[in-house]
């Protein structure tokens, strides 16, 4: 695991190899510009100003941020993930697939 800092957020780069990082960060994509400590709005509300619409996925996100979904067979580890204190946390997923989990909702979505 490794830190990746973008716009004032550190995301966590999770790999169990060093060597991996930069193959996580490209499987992951790249980490959206959108957000952002500076803004006062919420990381979904960052996320939906920028992309618009965002479809609205079920899903249940565990403690540790795997993706759990009935029509797939495995779970989706995360390969990003984020916590910004009183905004909550945001996981990034294999083929463009984000969480965004706080006190009050889980949204899963999927960013193109």
């Amino acid at each position: 695991m490794f830190i990746h800092h973008v716009n004032g957020i550190d995301w966590l780069v999770i790999t169990a190899f060093e060597e991996l990082k930069t193959l996580f960060i490209e499987e992951a994509g790249t980490i959206p510009a959108c957000f952002s400590t500076t803004s006062e709005l919420s990381l979904i509300d960052q996320a939906r100003r920028t992309f618009g619409v965002l479809p609205s996925l079920s899903g249940v996100i565990t403690d540790v941020g795997t993706f759990q979904r009935e029509d797939h067979d495995e779970d989706l580890p995360p390969l990003l993930a984020c916590l910004v204190e009183g905004r909550g946390r945001v996981f990034i997923y294999h083929d463009g697939f984000v969480a965004f989990v706080d006190d009050e909702q889980t949204f899963i979505t999927r960013m193109g």
